[in-house]
């Protein structure tokens, strides 16, 4: 039986009437989805696993999904069981890198994430919590372990991280959503949704904004821009850990790569993606006074 007829079986398990067939939605690394037709509207069916080796809790990550929705940032979530996570269709398209050049999109997202920073004090629920410098550590062992492709001087990488995490200011913790490429940024045409709540959790509000840095290709001047359209100033020691968490971001993505080069089963070019990300790093890096 079809991924696509076991996915109708189980939907109307749940008393959704499947109107059309499941459309596969192309461009995940993760997991297969699909867009689905109903008698009760129009859902993006996820066809998934628990990922404890990427840190995935499907819990958590319905959690935090759940606790964006209420603050109107996030898909309905309509549904889970083990293997399955149906939210609401944001009609819409997911952005690309050079979408985020843009000023006046720039400014609609750094909104849509203050929103979300700004809620810390209402989220409910029991959420996971996000260090991008334990992933980094965490996945470099898990790479290794698995015997995937290790890239030179990993050792030497991993003990500088550990050493930037320590010029990090205290903070408070905020929901973050940990995983802003692009494609997880839709916009409808008033506002940006953020979806594939997969690493979110309590963590840094930095993060996010350096996620979004690392993974559209900002210049330098870009991340100032980007924290004055966020918080309205541009402080130094922001701007700092900013960047600090841009090339933090870039190596996390890069060690994700290597980890799924050899566990996925998704037709990915996953080590020429880790590649592509590791020099990204090895850019920020550089950009970093030590």
């Amino acid at each position: 039986m079809s991924h696509q007829h076991k996915l109708i079986r189980r939907l109307e398990a749940w008393g959704i009437r499947v109107a059309t067939p499941p459309e596969p939605l192309f461009g995940g690394i993760t997991n297969d989805n699909y867009r689905v037709g109903s008698d009760r509207g129009v859902f993006v069916a996820r066809v998934c696993e628990e990922l404890p080796w990427l840190g995935i809790d499907r819990r958590g990550e319905a959690a935090c999904q759940e606790a964006a929705w209420r603050m109107g940032l996030a898909p309905e979530l309509v549904g889970r069981e083990p293997g399955l996570l149906v939210s609401r269709y944001i009609p819409g398209r997911p952005l690309a890198r050079e979408d985020l050049w843009c000023d006046d999109r720039l400014a609609r997202l750094a909104r849509t994430l203050r929103s979300l920073h700004e809620g810390w004090d209402s989220v409910l629920g029991h959420l996971p919590y996000f260090c991008p410098f334990q992933a980094i550590r965490t996945y470099a062992a898990t790479a290794i372990g698995l015997g995937a492709r290790i890239p030179e001087g990993l050792p030497d990488m991993v003990a500088d991280a550990c050493r930037l995490s320590r010029r990090i200011a205290p903070f408070r913790p905020a929901l973050c959503h940990n995983d802003l490429l692009p494609a997880n940024l839709i916009e409808d045409g008033d506002r940006i949704w953020l979806i594939d709540w997969e690493y979110s959790g309590m963590g840094h509000p930095l993060f996010d904004l350096a996620s979004v840095s690392a993974n559209s290709g900002f210049a330098a001047d870009r991340d100032a821009e980007l924290l004055r359209a966020y918080r309205g100033e541009v402080l130094a020691r922001e701007l700092d850990e900013l960047r600090l968490f841009a090339a933090a971001s870039s190596l996390r993505e890069s060690l994700w790569s290597l980890i799924q080069s050899v566990r996925s089963r998704i037709d990915f070019d996953y080590v020429a993606y880790s590649a592509r990300n590791l020099e990204s790093y090895r850019e920020l890096r550089g950009r970093l006074e030590d």
